[in-house]
């Protein structure tokens, strides 16, 4: 009897065809978002069932949830074939009719995959897996009658999936092979996609979560504003945009003034002066360029926002969140890579600069999120005051409260 698998794209079956014929027993695949790394290892684990049975599989995922979610699949794509003699979804497992038998594990509580002796095994998302998992529990089934076991994830920062990784490419130890595969390898997501997560994600997440690059997990954000600063302050051309950001505490109060080009043409930055000052300071400015104005709104921001489209209508909030913060500095580093925004030099206004150079994220692997801020003891309130006033750019005549705009 032939059974007809899956059609892989051009780097899944290169893969296939090397992890079938290869005698190594350990095979490490880092890859990208999208691959279709789960669906090849469906695929393998049924060529394993039906070609070397009766054989025992066990598929491991780091939580039940995404095991079990595994399981339906492979219970929809071969439930009416005629080759599955039992499915229980209470002791996930799928028994066929020439006695192979796959089971379904998670490594939440690797317990109980301790004492079960495997021929083959697939480590779905290895790198979200904890490395006593691996060493205490997972490892020891395959010692007896192992055949070959694919340890399979997207990248999560350099953990003991990234060690593995390391050894495997190593000439050294034979009995393991490297693969790797990037988000442009596959047919699943589109290019667009892939390029607009380029442009305003990190260049570090970027390479992690789409090129299947091992990263630490944090950095800088804004690299080379060498390529976005000018050295003599420009004149305003065309209408003029205001964004503020209003400290707290030992934060500073800041203003920042941008033409509709993007450039930016003056900034006021003040700490000590009272709340009543600083609104007149800003107002100055703001009818000196006739601006369109957007307050950052919070438990200060309320009074300070009322008090300012008392004196100037075309005031309109920001309200800030973790949500509304990630999305106008993703905006920025679009518009900072692309060049559409201009900086003044580190001479003619430092604090900016001093705070876009340090400015930096820390990425959660676990919830693929992304952080932004200021190291402790540093300032970031010109970067969001930039921020802001950029998105009050873009947004144009489009004003109110924030609204979440969420990637193409």
């Amino acid at each position: 009897m032939i059974y007809t698998g899956f059609t892989p794209h051009p780097k899944q079956r290169d893969m296939v065809q090397q992890i079938i014929s290869s005698a190594a027993k350990h095979h490490v695949a880092c890859v990208g978002r999208q691959f279709g790394k789960s669906l090849m290892a469906i695929n393998l684990s049924l060529y394993w069932m039906i070609n070397d049975g009766p054989c025992k599989v066990l598929w491991i995922s780091p939580v039940y949830s995404q095991c079990q979610k595994i399981q339906k699949e492979l219970m929809q794509a071969i439930g009416g074939s005629g080759i599955v003699k039992q499915c229980n979804y209470s002791d996930n497992f799928i028994k066929l009719k020439n006695g192979s038998e796959i089971l379904f594990r998670s490594a939440e509580k690797y317990d109980n995959i301790r004492g079960l002796t495997i021929d083959y095994g697939v480590l779905d998302e290895a790198a979200f897996m904890k490395a006593d998992a691996w060493k205490e529990a997972i490892r020891p089934v395959f010692m007896v009658r192992g055949k070959k076991v694919c340890i399979i994830s997207t990248p999560k920062g350099k953990n003991w999936f990234y060690d593995l990784f390391q050894l495997a490419k190593s000439e050294d130890y034979d009995n393991y092979v490297a693969y790797t595969g990037s988000s442009y390898d596959t047919p699943y997501i589109a290019k667009e996609e892939i390029e607009d997560a380029r442009r305003t994600l990190p260049e570090a997440v970027f390479q992690q979560e789409y090129l299947a690059k091992f990263i630490d997990s944090g950095g800088e954000v804004f690299q080379s504003l060498d390529n976005n600063w000018f050295t003599k302050w420009p004149r305003a051309e065309g209408k003029v945009y205001c964004g503020i950001d209003l400290g707290k505490q030992e934060d500073f109060t800041v203003a920042t003034f941008m033409d509709h080009k993007g450039q930016v043409i003056e900034i006021y930055r003040n700490q000590k002066a009272e709340w009543t000052t600083m609104t007149n300071d800003i107002l100055k400015l703001v009818k000196k360029y006739n601006a369109t104005v957007m307050v950052e709104v919070n438990s200060i921001g309320d009074v300070i926002f009322e008090q300012i489209k008392r004196q100037w209508q075309d005031t309109h909030a920001f309200v800030t969140s973790s949500k509304s913060k990630q999305e106008i500095i993703e905006g920025l580093i679009l518009d900072m890579n692309e060049v559409n925004v201009a900086i003044p030099h580190v001479s003619l206004f430092e604090p900016l600069v001093r705070e876009l150079e340090v400015f930096t994220y820390e990425y959660n692997p676990k919830t693929r999120s992304i952080r932004y801020g200021h190291p402790s003891g540093l300032h970031d309130d010109c970067v969001i005051s930039l921020a802001i006033t950029n998105y009050c750019r873009k947004q144009n005549k489009h004003y109110g409260e924030y609204a979440y705009i969420g990637r193409r």
